[in-house]
This record gives structure tokens, sequence and C-alpha cells, in this order.
């Protein structure tokens, strides 16, 4: 009777065991699975609204050192054959139907004066509270006015107001690199709760025993003659 209750416990507490290991990776597949969720869900929001703009911004290579601008004229435009551009513009989804266009000369270093369109940002539009662009018009939007402002490299004829390559570095390093590293790790994880994931080693022939010399009619006579 000893033996059948010591039995019965030792089968009890492994279904325990296995029931809590059970739970447990129901768990974590659950946490694992909203925090890959997450990060794709991050990625799809912070890429179109912050990463891009940044990454243009690198891409137009402003020059670090400031110029400087003066506003020559300003074009308050409607309808939408004459927005193709703006110069700042709060939602960057939306058609624009009133626009302000500001155009601007520049003079850079030991340089000549260039003629330039000033925009707030590389996409000239952008979202409350970082771009405003009812202060932008009224710091820069009238005849005259004299700022700093950064020059594009790739493309001449494009001024912004302010410009600072470490946040742009640093912007798309939080909305790539983090959501990223998320996702890859919740990703792994979940590999390895429910998946194989270790490559198949390939299993190595079995070795053959050596084969025994084949003797001739004229070996036999000399062995039986030994």
């Amino acid at each position: 009777m000893r033996g059948g209750s010591s039995e019965r416990l030792v089968v009890r507490s492994s279904r325990r065991r296995g029931d809590t290991r059970a739970k447990l990776t129901r768990y974590i597949t659950v946490m694992l699975a909203a925090l890959l969720g997450g990060g794709g869900s991050a990625l799809l929001f912070l890429v179109p609204l912050y990463a891009d703009p940044a990454l243009s911004a690198l891409a137009a290579d402003f020059d670090p050192i400031p110029a400087e601008c003066v506003t020559e004229r300003r074009d308050d435009r409607l309808g939408l054959d004459n927005c193709t551009w703006a110069s700042c513009r709060e939602g960057c989804t939306s058609d624009a139907y009133k626009c302000i266009q500001l155009h601007v000369k520049y003079k850079s270093q030991a340089e000549d004066w260039r003629p330039a369109v000033l925009y707030v940002n590389i996409k000239g539009c952008g979202y409350p509270p970082v771009v405003n662009c009812e202060n932008f018009t009224l710091s820069y939007g009238y005849v005259g006015a004299k700022y700093p402002c950064y020059w594009s490299r790739a493309d001449t004829s494009v001024v912004i107001p302010r410009w600072s390559r470490g946040e742009q570095v640093a912007t798309v390093t939080r909305t790539l690199a983090i959501p990223l590293f998320l996702s890859g790790c919740a990703g792994i994880g979940l590999c390895a709760l429910h998946c194989e994931c270790r490559p198949r080693r390939r299993r190595r022939p079995p070795r053959r025993p050596p084969r025994l010399p084949t003797l001739s009619l004229d070996d036999t006579a000399v062995y039986r003659l030994a």
C-alpha cells in the first residue's frame, strides 16, 4: 500500500509541475505576443511621423554653419492648384487649400546671395506642439526679416530656420532602433518557446567495419604450407 500511495504522490506532483509550466508558458507567450504587436504598431505610427522626416533631413545634408537669411517676398495663396507647396503647414496628410509661401535670399560665409524658399522643416509640415505655423509666420513671414538659417547642400534652393544633426540622429534611433530591438527580442522568445530554432545537425553516416583482405588461391596455399 505504501508503494502505491508514493507512486500516486509522484504522479500528482508531476502533473502539478506540468500544469504550472503550461500556465507559465501561456503567460510568457501572451506577453511576448503583446510586445511584438506593440513594437510593430509603434513602427507603423512613428516611422511616418518622426523617422521619415528625420531621415529626409539627414539626406538633405544641411550645412552646420548658419547662413544669413532675409525674407524677400510672402505669397498668400488660395486653391489646391496654387498650394503645391507651403512654408509651414500643420498636418502632413491632408491637402492644403490655403498656404503661405516665403521666398528668401541667403548668404553663406563669403559667397554671394542666393535665392531660396523657407520651410519650417525639410517636409514643410508637422504637428503641434513641435510645429506652430502661427509663430513661424510671425517670426519669418514679413518682408525684411533677418535671421540665421541653414541651407541644404543637396538642394541649394531650400533653407530652414533650425537644424541639429545630433537631434535628427537621436530621433531616428529612438523611433527605429528601440521598437526593432523589442520586436526582435519578442520574436526570438516566441521562436524559442514554440519552434525549433536551432539548425538540425546532419547525422554522420555509420562507420563501416574495415574490409578483410580477400585471399586468392595462391595465398591460401601459402598459409596451409606455413
